[in-house]
């Protein structure tokens, strides 16, 4: 899609509204049309585990889940479903079940017989994630399209006899070889792995399909989803809905921001239909979590009549240009880094205010509220050069967007602050993220500016957690793990807490901590070092996406892993108590 670079996934960036898509049924929930947005959770065992997936089905049902997803890894787990489902059902809980499958297609048949939903992987349902690049040429690639349609026809016609639906899941770290080989490793090979599926359940009349395209990086996953939905209208196909997730997003407050950011830019856009909030925790614990990113995130139009639009291209980062400026005594904008600024000084480690500004301060063009917005966007208000502006009243996303189309079209470069007023508490905390992290993916923003409340040591963390977790500025240790499945070959959430107990005071390093290999080594593909389950009791460790020691006894990897950092000259002592 690189020749499109207009904002076609949504017919008016200024004014977004909920996607209008087909309705999904999965057992008594409802996905996509005019139903709720619906949430999902995942349980943390394999099937074979029967008293234990049950417990967690049903913990997860009281706890307001609309959707459990159960990992299915091997033909047995498939087999295991009768008995799961049945002790759910006699318990009298009616909450949908899916299974998730990955290299098992023969498990995708069985367990179309227990669940409501099926989720299959395109990466890997014929093809092989983990395959090498090698071997392919265009020709091989072809005879993959055949064997995809030979295995995924008969499944298609499975599911609809037996009346289930089906998610089409890609995963960026697992992407097929043959994918990867003609597209690489791009947003646009996630969208044709899934197109290629989507063309086959079009062509067999099958539409109970929900699609995911789950990144660990929120950039990569937003410019998914729009690239895809913008794909479905101009190839006329069938408008989907959405399973709207961020893999990997880590636990805590990081693990709630980042999925604030990935998640909730899409769900301000109208984008999404049903989520999973994946944390490296109990599972429950996603599940309020999502129902705040979900009441924090509805689409909003602007409040103020304008003639102005909005209009770069969707699908990749790219910074809006602006002119360097002083705020305050700091130089912003051009090509300095994203800077944060606070209504106080404050030093907290290494992060600080980099300026501070009492809101009257004249460095900067205060638009205080709509009626200031409207005086500006309809040229009644001067735009002065040399001053940096920043919008305070509602609606932020759309009302920045608005502000910097103005100055694109007027061909003026001021540089933009993204204010944060006074709040506290998670869901402000979620709806901040979610508001920021929508237009610094898009490029808005060359300072963030906070007004500090009861807590300043926890605004200054605010802000500079946005920056990170956007992919914008690290400013501190980044940790990348997975939540937890069937599949995962140790006891993550413990072994994530002494991960970070040792390596948390590191700085501008990003360490993976995933469970398996079936998306480990591709969703880390951010990470610095990757702490990877290679087989039960054994680690493997890994530098950018390269395994550079293998199979290591879990008792001794944590200290491989800081002499690896050592070794590469990442290594630095934690400050003395």
């Amino acid at each position: 899609m690189s020749e499109n670079k207009s904002f076609s996934y949504i017919a008016d960036t200024l004014r977004p509204e909920r996607r209008k898509t087909i309705q999904v049924k999965v057992g008594n929930a409802l996905i996509g049309g005019d139903a709720p947005i619906l949430v999902q959770s995942m349980t943390t065992t394999k099937p074979k585990d029967v008293e234990e997936t049950v417990r967690q089905t049903l913990a997860l049902a009281k706890a307001g889940c609309g959707l459990v997803r159960i990992t299915v890894p091997t033909l047995a787990d498939a087999l295991a479903l009768e008995n799961v489902v049945s002790k759910i059902r006699e318990a009298g809980c009616d909450i949908p079940l899916s299974a998730d499958i990955h290299f098992q297609p023969k498990a995708a048949f069985e367990a179309l017989k227990w669940v409501e939903k099926v989720r299959i992987n395109p990466g890997n349902f014929v093809d092989s994630g983990i395959a090498t690049l090698d071997n392919q040429t265009e020709e091989s690639f072809e005879v993959g399209c055949k064997k995809v349609r030979e295995a995924f026809v008969p499944f298609l016609q499975e599911a609809k006899r037996l009346n289930r639906a089906i998610r089409i899941g890609v995963n960026h770290g697992s992407l097929s070889a043959r994918m990867l080989f003609r597209y690489g490793d791009t947003v646009e090979g996630m969208v044709e792995s899934a197109l290629e599926y989507l063309t086959i359940c079009e062509e067999e009349n099958f539409d109970q399909v929900v699609v995911s395209l789950k990144a660990s990086n929120p950039k990569i996953a937003v410019q998914a989803y729009r690239m895809l939905v913008a794909k479905l209208l101009e190839k006329n196909m069938k408008p989907y809905p959405l399973h709207v997730g961020v893999t990997e997003a880590g636990e805590g407050e990081d693990g709630r921001l980042k999925s604030a950011v990935g998640i909730g830019s899409l769900l301000l856009d109208g984008l999404g239909d049903t989520i999973r909030v994946s944390l490296t925790e109990d599972p429950v614990a996603e599940v309020p979590v999502a129902a705040s990113l979900i009441q924090e995130t509805q689409p909003r139009a602007l409040e103020v009549e304008t003639k102005t639009s909005f209009s770069k291209d969707p699908y990749s980062y790219v910074r809006l240009e602006s002119l360097e400026t002083l705020v305050a005594g700091l130089k912003i904008g051009a090509t300095q880094p994203v800077s944060v600024g606070l209504s106080v000084p404050l030093v907290d480690g290494n992060r600080k205010a980099e300026f501070v500004l009492p809101v009257e301060d004249s460095s900067v063009l205060w638009l205080k509220d709509e009626a200031d917005l409207a005086a500006f966007l309809s040229g009644s208000k001067e735009i002065e050069e040399n001053k940096a502006i920043c919008y305070m009243g509602n609606s932020p996303v759309v009302s920045y967007r608005a502000l910097a189309g103005m100055l694109l079209n007027a061909n003026k470069k001021n540089p933009l602050l993204l204010y944060i007023e006074k709040g506290e508490g998670e869901a402000f905390k979620m709806r901040k993220a979610a508001q920021l992290g929508s237009l610094l993916l898009d490029g808005i923003g060359d300072a963030v500016y906070a007004e500090v409340g009861e807590s300043p040591k926890e605004t200054l963390s605010l802000v500079y957690d946005i920056l990170q977790a956007a992919g914008i500025r690290r400013s501190k240790t980044e940790f990348i793990s997975c939540p937890g499945c069937g599949r995962t070959l140790y006891d993550i959430r413990s072994v994530l807490g002494e991960i970070k107990s040792r390596l948390g005071h590191l700085q501008d390093v990003s360490i993976a901590v995933m469970g398996c290999i079936v998306n480990g080594p591709g969703e880390m593909s951010g990470a610095d070092f990757g702490y990877v389950g290679g087989a039960p009791g054994h680690i493997s460790l890994y530098e950018g996406l390269e395994p550079v020691k293998k199979n290591i006894p879990q008792e001794q990897a944590l200290d491989e892993l800081v002499q690896l950092l050592k070794e590469k000259g990442r290594w630095q002592d934690p400050p003395m108590a």
